[in-house]
């Protein structure tokens, strides 16, 4: 099984792609899912020192491979 993401920012045209899915034979399930992009002050914040400090000292930063390790040495699986 494959699974496709679309983004699309309009309703209207994603409604409509929806619809032209859900009338294919290979389709069993198509999803929509509301996403909120927007950051709060304090969390865009956050983000800027983070990257901010990252420029300073670029080996701060760890690998996805790293973070997920440290995560499971933490709190286990």
């Amino acid at each position: 099984m494959k699974t496709f993401t679309v983004r699309i920012e309009n309703d209207k045209d994603a409604e409509l792609l929806k619809s032209i899915l859900s009338t294919t034979k290979f389709q069993s399930d198509v999803q929509t899912v509301e996403e909120d992009d927007d950051f709060t002050e304090e969390e865009f914040q956050m983000l800027e020192e983070r990257w901010e400090k990252y420029e300073r000292n670029p080996t701060t930063a760890v690998s996805f491979e790293e973070f997920n390790k440290q995560l499971k040495e933490k709190y286990g699986k």
